[in-house]
């Protein structure tokens, strides 16, 4: 089912062949072939990752996609470049400060730049047992019940105000995109 999600955030960004997309925790590269697909072979992806365990994986994964480079470096002092489009999935919840992490990358992106971000949350309204279960799959991968918490479309829609605004899974995964307001 999050194959399903991850082709609704790159529709949202709406990657035209040639862009240069840059994919924010790309982890182990699950965005890349469908990215790859997207920009063609005119265009570039920059997977951006901290773990170097996640980029060994995202490396096999991108092995045959000669557009796709992976940069191992944290996403508040990287290189960010110039980007037409920013993809973050299932990853800014997880950052301490995705706020800083939102407003460098809608600052890089360029002219007419979309941004994109898929994430999950546990909201409060869930049951208890619920919210419980749902902390108890986040917390091995280094969530806090604050991160967990967390919807960052309010701080997207600050740096790229948005035009596309979904939640699934009864609020526990969501969509935002938008353009950065340029002044």
């Amino acid at each position: 089912r999050s194959a399903a999600y991850r082709r609704a955030a790159i529709e949202a960004l709406r990657v035209r062949p040639g862009d240069t997309v840059l994919d924010i925790g790309c982890g182990t590269g699950r965005n890349l072939p469908i990215l790859a697909r997207a920009v063609g072979e005119g265009g570039r992806v920059v997977g951006l990752d901290v773990s170097s365990g996640a980029l060994d994986r995202a490396r096999q994964r991108a092995r045959d996609l000669p557009q796709v480079e992976l940069v191992q470096a944290d996403a508040l002092s990287a290189d960010l470049g110039t980007p037409d489009r920013v993809l973050a999935t299932f990853s800014l919840s997880m950052m301490p400060d995705p706020e800083a992490v939102i407003a460098r990358a809608a600052d890089a992106l360029a002219p007419h730049g979309r941004f994109a971000v898929l994430d999950f949350r546990i909201p409060r309204a869930w049951p208890g047992l619920v919210q419980t279960a749902a902390f108890a799959l986040a917390e091995p991968l280094g969530e806090t019940w604050e991160m967990a918490r967390r919807d960052l479309r309010p701080i997207l829609h600050r740096h790229a105000p948005l035009d596309t605004d979904r939640s699934f899974y009864l609020g526990g995964v969501y969509l935002g995109a938008g353009v950065p307001a340029r002044p």
